[in-house]
């Protein structure tokens, strides 16, 4: 029997079928199988029916694109040049640092790339395949198209099938969808052509939960649903591609090169132009060499200073607290680059189910019509009864049931401030307001009281395969049907368990009509001790009752009667049911239908022994059904179930946070398109003025139109026919798959396709571009739709956060910048292609996590302004020594001291601070923005840069000129000149000597120093002059003070008199000249004399100062608010002003650290005036910032207005779209 079309196809794979029942190759009917010789031919050509093993990204090329940052070839380069120019502890501090930062970020990306193996070991181990006639089990990697595959409840999908054969089959396919419900399969055409996953087929990885059926080999491996998204899981990020704030951060880079270069000629110039001389370390008067060498190592030291060498560290280290910070609110991180990228976020793409949503499903409205009971016709008016389900807080049974025109929102208000989730139920009755669950308040309600008891005893009865149970923890579970499950819980808000209820009315388990595809409904019988059940009565020859739930267009015709209200209870059955009574169902049907909610009817029809016997008698399920509406005069309507999976109470809220960020929400869903709408808008994604039309889409809309094109010669007839159902032929025609494209295709989704290919054809890159900039909620998506959708999101310009549970999703959360997984529902696929791991599935954390991420780039903006500004600073002090030629107010050694704890330790508390009040009340920060913004620059850095020099040489100058009466270096160093110290135009005096020529040469070193010391070391009191004389003995210790008569004219080189060791030279008599040999010239030990004393004790005076007021202007940098506002909110930064205050006092204080940092001790009133000029210094910052607040005021304020625009909230302004 021939199963394949078209005689030119018999040559390759031709079907066979022998008298005998045996074959040598092709297929047999789809009953029969392949053969095992067709079989391994076609595993030969396909390959295995397995995914291709995950590409993970190597270390090397991990580490390649963390490197690309300007900082640290800035680093490197300035720690070489540290280390020709002798300052080696900088140089080798340098390089630890970058290489800390790049093997730690390395490590941390590298071992999180285990998504495709997750999903591997999701795949069917063995199946049960036809070959050669007979049912054998195989490897299900050894399955080839065309084979045929017996499925059985509990069975994982080993390939993507068509159905043969279908018995009440049933799948769970959240794998591919996301959606929890089961999926009933059969083998007729689909009823939606353009539902992403058909009704016909089933799909490799998916379960089978109920039923049983055969099922033909369609695709295999990399081929199949789930192959797809393996594939997507395989594409990796670019090696060129940088984060957010690596891009700030090398744009910043780029402007510092350009800062260095410039520094380091400038300031070699100005040193040499200007002759400029270090008082401790002086040049020749006349070796140009060494003025242009000094100058130019001075420039090069200057340069490797204003570089903030420790930002990659420090911003690793925020990163990193960030991290922890997100894992106390929920959010684990995977990789650190998402904080970044989540602080950066413009877009968040979101799953509905799980994440907007509790994943649940719950009961909302119940709605029931019966008749009154009043005299008249028809037995009285016909009644509806609404009630309201609240609160819905997923499967906890705590809550109640009230009438719907009776809830209002002050009510709902009252509930949730007393609800209390460790209780199993509460009595939420008020005023007006009866909770009608409770069997004693339901009393006081009349006709809603006793249908409310009816509902719920009639809907518990008939869910007895679902059990409601508590966990361990706390947490109430569903183990069974999720629809049931719902009903389960409305019923444990009556406080009906399994027990009691289920003995009175005992169920016929072999009498029951079991659910299927084709009926739509089921059917369950129970006893029914005196006539009775809950507020229902029937007559009293009836012994049992069938209680029906199912689809309302299904049930709602069977029906034939009303129940009517009759002494107190609901009369089974009641009055004729008329056209009316339909119809008004029927609205309240559809009524149920506009709010997104899943329609649910449950049915009465009480039997006679009769009845009994024949049901007892009937051969099959649909014998049995046809016997329960054999008599319509009997089956009542009993109720509507609104039933439907609640949005989170908490997401309203931040979703309305994110659009006040400037945030756009986009809900991703394979639900519905009237679902996704209600959804939305019930969260606040969507307006009110919001088009549904424009603002929802179905999936299919991203798709060009093709059809999959499969080589049918390698497929029975029946399947082949089976596969194309549902298509056009007019859909078909236009399905080339050679058709040229319009417009560019350069988006991943965009990559070739083979020809056994299935994913779809998407439109072009403006064509996505076009509508994701426009829809909001995307319906009926596929795992290739949400990768095409943040594909064109990302082209466009966003940065985008993809959320997600479900295999499905994992190839999305993988394409987007930030890939935010489920926690508790997530699967393993899911959460190791994820950058954050949302712990509590709730999208209000992704919220808290994207303001953690604007907090922590705030903080860096922070750091790198405060950090930038104190550099600047220093280097602006160290230029203006030159080009005015008085001493540096800081040197290097102590510089680096002071750039580890203050710039390094301290600058690292500002990851603790908490976030600005408009943190997220403004749009998010540009992708390629700078790191700082020009107002910060203007009004925050620039300020403190020139007011630093002003206090940093007030308290420089005020030193040196109370210790020495100078401040010049050229007083400082000394003069040849016999005149100048007599006329007060020098310090010290050196002298020299002259050759025959008369060309003279001086000292390096005077001989003879005077100092006015001030009194106190306050030099507008009166000073005292201190006279130092050199000797050729060695004296230890560096306080000249202590050295009185080594130091002093009467020592034994000088014995009291000069003369006979210097005079005026013969040639030059302006000029001292020595009378002794060299070797027995007495100068002045380095760093012994009063000058020496007064150099150290002025930039003691001036390191106080800088290292305190830098602390300071921390603590003015870490807030925008007022310095005192929130002062001791930060511990850590309290503990760092300490340490850096006790760090301070040890430089100064403990000799051998004074000793090396050339520092010496301060008496209290110079420590109170270096103190006192850092107070000037955290003064004059604070009025800066006052100005900054001002001006940011309206700006604020635009931003607000700008963030709704860019939300989607309200429309943008011209002036904004520029």
């Amino acid at each position: 029997i021939p199963y394949l079309q078209g005689s030119e196809e018999m040559s390759d794979s031709a079907p066979l079928l022998s008298s005998t029942n045996q074959t040598s190759g092709g297929t047999f009917a789809p009953a029969e199988g392949l053969s095992s010789i067709e079989a391994a031919r076609r595993l030969q050509q396909d390959g295995p029916n397995e995914l291709d093993p995950p590409q993970k990204e190597s270390f090397f090329r991990i580490l390649l694109r963390q490197a690309q940052s300007v900082f640290y070839l800035l680093t490197l380069l300035a720690a070489f040049l540290s280390h020709s120019c002798g300052d080696t502890p900088r140089g080798i501090l340098l390089v630890v640092v970058v290489c800390t930062v790049l093997l730690l970020n390395t490590c941390g990306e590298h071992t999180s790339q285990d998504a495709g193996q997750a999903l591997r070991s999701m795949t069917a181990p063995t199946t049960l395949c036809l070959r050669d006639g007979h049912p054998v089990e195989i490897k299900a990697s050894t399955l080839v198209v065309g084979d045929v595959v017996q499925l059985r409840t509990g069975d994982i999908v080993p390939a993507d099938m068509v159905l043969l054969e279908s018995m009440d089959l049933k799948t769970n396919e959240s794998i591919l969808t996301g959606e929890p419900m089961d999926v009933s399969k059969s083998t007729s055409e689909p009823a939606s052509p353009s539902a992403p996953f058909r009704s016909n087929m089933v799909y490799s990885a998916t379960s089978v939960t109920a039923g049983h059926g055969k099922a033909e080999v369609v695709d295999t491996g990399m081929r199949s649903q789930v192959g797809l998204i393996a594939k997507r899981l395989q594409e990796s990020k670019g090696l060129m591609e940088k984060s957010p704030l690596m891009v700030s951060v090398n744009i910043l880079g780029q402007a510092l090169s350009c800062v260095v270069v410039c520094l380091i000629i400038s300031a070699t110039l100005l040193a040499y132009a200007t002759k400029y001389e270090d008082p401790a370390r002086p040049c020749p008067p006349d070796d140009s060499d060494c003025f242009l060498r000094t100058g130019l190592l001075r420039a090069v030291i200057m340069s490797v200073a204003v570089v903030p060498h420790g930002l990659p560290m420090v911003l690793m280290i925020m990163l990193r607290v960030s991290s922890m910070k997100m894992a106390e609110r929920g959010g684990l991180v995977m990789k650190v680059s998402a904080v970044d990228y989540i602080s950066a976020t413009t877009v968040v793409c979101t799953d509905k189910t799980g994440t907007l949503t509790e994943g649940r499903m719950t009961a909302s409205l119940l709605t029931g019509i019966c008749r009154d009971g009043a005299e008249g016709a028809a037995g009285g008016t016909t009644k509806q009864s609404e009630l309201s389900f609240y609160p819905l807080k997923g499967f906890a049974p705590n809550g109640g049931l009230f009438i719907s025109s009776q809830l209002q929102d002050e009510h709902r208000a009252s509930i949730d401030a007393t609800y209390d989730g460790t209780k199993v139920r509460q009595d939420f009755s008020a005023p007006g307001l009866p909770d009608v669950a409770n069997s004693e308040k339901a009393a006081t309600a009349g006709l809603d009281g006793l249908m409310a008891q009816a509902h719920l005893a009639c809907a518990f009865l008939t869910c007895h395969s679902t059990s409601l149970w508590q966990s361990e923890t706390g947490s109430w579970e569903i183990s069974g049907n999720m629809t049931e499950g719902a009903l389960k819980v409305a019923a444990a808000k009556a406080g009906l368990q399994d027990g009691l209820a289920l003995l009175e009315h005992a169920r016929l388990p072999d009498l029951e009509v079991p659910f299927s595809s084709s009926r739509k409904m089921m059917a369950t019988v129970h006893l029914l001790p005196a006539s009775r059940l809950a507020s229902l009565r029937f007559p009293a020859s009836c012994t049992h009752v069938a209680i029906l739930k199912g689809a309302p267009d299904k049930l709602l015709d069977k029906a034939g009667t009303l129940a009517k209200l009759s002494a107190g209870a609901l009369e089974v059955p009641g009055e004729p049911i008329t056209a009316t009574d339909r119809n008004m169902l029927q609205r309240h049907n559809e009524k149920l239908a506009q709010k997104a909610l899943r329609s649910l009817a449950v049915l009465v029809r009480p039997l006679q022994p009769a009845d009994m016997e024949s049901m007892i008698a009937a051969k099959s399920a649909d014998d049995r059904l046809s016997i329960i509406f054999r008599d319509a005069s009997m089956a009542c309507p009993l109720s509507l179930w609104g039933i439907y999976d609640p949005p989170r109470t908490s997401v309203p809220p931040s979703v309305k946070a994110c659009h006040e960020a400037g945030i756009r929400v986009v809900m991703i869903t394979g639900d519905q398109q009237a679902t996704a709408a209600s959804i939305g808008t019930q969260i606040g994604l969507l307006q009110e003025d919001d088009d549904p039309d424009i603002a929802t889409a179905v999936c299919s809309e991203l798709h060009e139109v093709r059809n999959p094109v499969r080589q049918s010669r390698r497929l029975s007839r029946q399947a082949q026919e089976l596969i194309s159902a549902g298509f056009s032929s007019g859909t078909a025609a236009t399905a080339h798959p050679k058709a040229k494209h319009r417009g560019s295709r350069r988006l991943s989704v965009h990559d070739a396709r083979g020809p056994q290919d299935n994913e779809p054809e998407f439109k072009s890159e403006e064509e996505l571009i076009e509508l994701v900039s426009r829809v909001k909620c995307f319906a009926r998506a596929q795992p290739s739709d949400k990768v095409a959708i943040v594909a064109a999101l990302r082209a466009a310009g966003h940065v985008v956060a993809m959320t997600g549970d479900g295999v499905n999703d994992a190839p999305a959360l993988k394409a987007a910048d930030v890939g935010v997984a489920m926690g508790v529902s997530g699967t393993a696929v899911t959460k190791n292609a994820s950058d954050l791991i949302l712990l509590d599935d709730n999208f209000s954390t992704i919220q808290l996590a994207i303001e953690e991420g604007r907090r922590i780039f705030g903080n860096t903006q922070k750091y790198v302004m405060v950090n930038l500004s104190m550099k600047f600073a220093e280097t602006t002090s160290l230029m203006l020594s030159i080009f005015f030629g008085v001493l540096p107010v800081i040197r290097p050694t102590p510089q680096l001291f002071n750039m580890i704890l203050t710039h390094g330790v301290s600058t690292l508390c500002l990851a603790f601070e908490a976030a600005e009040a408009y943190t997220m009340k403004v749009p998010p920060r540009e992708v390629h923005g700078r790191l700082v913004t020009r107002h910060q620059v203007l009004l925050r850095m620039v300020p403190f840069i020139l007011l630093f020099p002003l206090v940093a040489y007030a308290s420089l100058l005020m030193g040196t000129y109370g210790a020495v009466g100078f401040v010049s270096n050229k007083a400082l160093i000394g003069s040849s000149k016999v005149a100048d110290m007599t006329d007060g135009l020098s310090a010290c005096e050196l002298a020299g000597w002259e050759d025959e020529d008369g060309h003279f040469e001086a000292d390096l070193r005077p001989f003879h120093c005077m100092c006015k010391v001030s009194q106190a070391g306050l030099p507008w009191l009166q000073a005292q002059p201190v006279e130092h004389w050199g000797t050729t003995r060695s004296v230890t210790g560096t306080d000249p003070t202590k050295n009185a008569w080594e130091l002093s004219i009467d020592n034994d080189d000088w014995e009291g008199k000069s003369e006979h060791l210097v005079r005026p030279c013969q040639k030059n008599n302006k000029l001292w000249c020595w009378q002794v040999p060299t070797s027995a010239r007495p100068v002045l030990p380095a760093g012994l004399s009063c000058v020496d004393y007064g150099l150290r004790t002025g930039q003691t005076m001036a390191f106080v100062t800088i290292m305190f007021g830098e602390v300071l202007s921390i603590m003015c940098f870490r807030r925008e608010e007022l310095i005192t506002k929130d002062l001791l909110s930060n511990p850590y930064f309290n503990l760092t002003l300490l340490g850096n205050i006790m760090a301070m006092c040890c430089a100064i204080y403990v000799r051998p650290l004074a000793r090396v940092l050339e520092f010496v001790p301060l008496n209290a009133t110079r420590f109170i005036i270096a103190m006192s000029c850092s107070l000037w210094l955290a003064i004059f910052c604070e009025l800066a910032k006052a100005a900054y607040r001002a001006s940011q005021t309206r700006s604020r304020q635009l931003q607000q207005e700008r963030a709704l625009a860019l939300s989607g909230c309200r429309s943008m302004s011209r002036k904004e779209h520029v």
